[in-house]
């Protein structure tokens, strides 16, 4: 695991100065091995620092071909690495490492080009120089789980796996995207390709790129659309087959690993592949002292069944409070999932002890796990009947509005059920919904589009052909799944040096999860069914019939008290004014009516403040320095994603 960097340009600049800062600014990413290489001639510079995990000693980076043509930095792990490199020795390959994963793509490359992608099962963000086509490759793994950043600079491009490994490559613009900002109020994150920088972007997850100093172009080589239909007989044995393999290849390693384990369903049931086969699984868990915020007797319960050696630290509720401020520093890009707050908790208490963490990420977006679901069902099945939306509304305008508010909830509901399965997913996970740019200022709202919903409409276009419950599951992996949870337990464990993998998103599991029928995910209303189903005998019934229940923190009570100033302070009329973001009178009304306890609008809240402590630390505290205005129309962004 790793951090990169890359530069490419076709003016003067001093590239050993900046492919040195953008890399060092990755450091935490990999505080064990580090490396640069400077093409002057070119105008090209690639840097790396290394988490060392497989082949401690053979595994520096850069990497180059035996012919020099192609030189690679590369973050993250190849876990059918070792059949790979059979296959490319047969062909008549040879190596110079014992048994690097990172030789592994570079030579996989050198033989197959972009074939190569498709054919690695991992996590991966990887950059390349090709010296003879003077391009520069970048590629990302096919749901994202590594990131990768591109960001237009002086003469060129800087790239990076954190925005603010860009942002020191030259020239590069610290302005905010009206765009990116409207989304993050909506959906709590940027949706990709944009970065909450105008003129950055990400490359989304199954993506490889080409860049040169004039030109940046992205192609498609993997989407999660092509779903092959699983038959139900035997899907439970096919399941246990996937996800024991899945695990057994995630336990590749030359350092000490172990598991998170929350005493959830997802994690114990990766602690449980984890014991067949390992003798010893350590496996880490925090609690805190509040009794209502600690849900540390689920882990001691899933430790104690499965066999671990269970590691759990109990912290107290200030402890957690006292990163709140300083969450900036590890979110280089706002994104409001206030998890990240006791994942960071976890992660660092867990690298005092390993380097590698397995966890359960993926099993909610895949099999049906989350309680949104269950709503949308009920619009699945409701989209069935044409004309249902009409005669929901024609019957909602004869309700009288004093009837416990029955007329606007029944024109509410009619409006939603016009919408595509998708659209609903993206508005009924939002904190803000469709009142986002109401609390911006009136500069900032002349930049966006007539809807929040049209770039994503247009990114997910092919979604529209899958049935409605397919169209909502692949927009869970392409909004929530890549922009939140993949971030969050990315930038949260990264930020301690530890690295986090997710057996759940293993391709061969994606791809048969996505052709399960709907009922062996979601049955009448339990979520994750086949899962349980196999996990029956395996786990407690404690934890398998245990709801689901987030990684979450009490944010409405912490503003209204210890972040109180903290909220006064950032939100108050006269920074916002000074800013000029931010429509001050309506945010003061938001503030106001939170802490008088008139309603609980702390994740609102959140998301304003975090993007207050953003942009005080990453861009300084002058007027926000905006794009020109665009009218109504988008600002381009890379090809429509699908």
């Amino acid at each position: 695991m790793c951090g990169v960097s890359g530069l490419i340009t076709n003016v003067p600049v001093d590239l050993r100065g900046h492919i040195d800062a953008m890399t060092d600014s990755l450091a935490h990413r990999g505080p064990d091995d580090r490396g640069v290489a400077v093409f002057d001639e070119a105008g090209v510079a690639l840097g790396m620092r290394r988490l060392s995990i497989v082949d401690l000693d053979g595994g520096h980076q850069p990497m180059w071909t035996r012919d020099r043509r192609f030189c690679l930095v590369f973050n993250g792990e190849i876990y059918n690495a070792p059949a790979l490199r059979s296959e490319l020795v047969a062909l008549g390959q040879r190596f110079d490492t014992d048994h690097s994963d990172t030789e592994v793509v570079l030579h996989g490359f050198a033989r197959w080009g972009h074939d190569l992608w498709l054919r690695l099962n991992g996590m991966f963000a990887v950059l390349i120089w090709d010296s003879e086509r003077r391009v520069l490759v970048a590629a990302r793994d096919r749901l994202g789980k590594k990131p990768l950043y591109i960001a237009r600079c002086r003469g060129g491009y800087a790239l990076g796996s954190e925005l603010k490994a860009t942002l020191a490559g030259p020239g590069v613009a610290r302005e905010v995207d009206p765009i990116a900002l409207e989304q993050y109020l909506t959906f709590d994150y940027v949706m990709g390709p944009r970065s909450m920088l105008a003129g950055t972007t990400k490359l989304p997850g199954g993506h490889f790129a080409e860049v040169t100093p004039d030109s940046l172009r992205t192609t498609h080589y993997w989407r999660p659309s092509a779903i092959d239909v699983q038959p139900a007989a035997g899907a439970g044995a096919r399941l246990d087959g996937l996800l024991d393999h899945a695990v057994e290849r995630r336990l590749m390693s030359d350092v000490p690993l172990g598991l998170f384990l929350s005493g959830g369903l997802d994690s114990s049931t990766v602690g449980y592949y984890m014991r067949r086969h390992s003798d010893e699984v350590h496996s880490f868990s925090i609690g805190f002292e509040e009794e209502d915020f600690d849900e540390s007797h689920y882990s001691t319960v899933a430790a104690t069944a499965l066999g671990t050696k269970h590691h759990l630290e109990i912290f107290s509720e200030n402890r957690l409070q006292d990163l709140l401020p300083r969450v900036a520093e590890v979110l280089d890009e706002p994104m409001g999932d206030q998890s990240i707050l006791p994942t960071y908790l976890l992660s660092t208490f867990t690298q005092q002890h390993v380097k590698v963490a397995l966890g359960g990420d993926g099993s909610d977006e895949l099999l049906m796990g989350y309680k949104a679901y269950l709503p949308l069902k009920v619009a699945w099945m409701m989209d069935r009947v044409p004309g249902l939306s009409e005669f929901v509304a024609r019957i909602a305008r004869r309700c009288p509005d004093t009837i416990l508010g029955r007329r606007a909830r029944g024109l509410h509901f009619a409006r939603e059920l016009r919408r595509s399965p998708w659209e609903r997913l993206f508005m009924v996970l939002g904190h803000f919904r469709g009142d986002a740019r109401g609390v911006l200022a009136e500069g900032v709202r002349a930049h966006l589009p007539t809807s929040v919903l049209d770039e994503p409409r247009t990114q997910l276009h092919a979604c529209e052909d899958a049935r409605a419950a397919e169209q909502t599951v692949l927009a869970y992996l392409r909004g929530y799944l890549q922009e939140d949870i993949l971030v969050k337990v990315d930038r949260a464990s990264m930020a301690t040096s530890l690295e986090v993998r997710s057996p759940f998103l293993d391709p061969d599991l994606v791809q048969f999860a996505l052709g399960l029928p709907v009922d062996l995910r979601l049955h009448r209303r339990t979520g994750k069914y086949l899962l349980r189903q196999i996990m029956r005998d395996r786990l407690p019934d404690e934890l398998i019939d245990r709801r689901k229940v987030g990684f979450g923190v009490p944010l409405n009570a912490w503003l209204r008290s210890s972040q109180r100033d903290l909220v006064l302070d950032y939100l108050s009329p006269d920074r916002l004014r000074a800013q000029g973001i931010f429509d001050h009178i309506a945010v003061s009304g938001l503030v106001n009516t939170h802490l008088a306890g008139e309603a609980d609008l702390g994740h609102q809240l959140w998301l304003l403040l975090l993007f207050q402590l953003w942009h005080e630390r990453w861009l300084g505290t002058g007027p926000p320095a905006l794009p020109p205005e665009r009218g109504r129309e988008p600002s381009p962004v890379p090809e429509p994603l699908s």
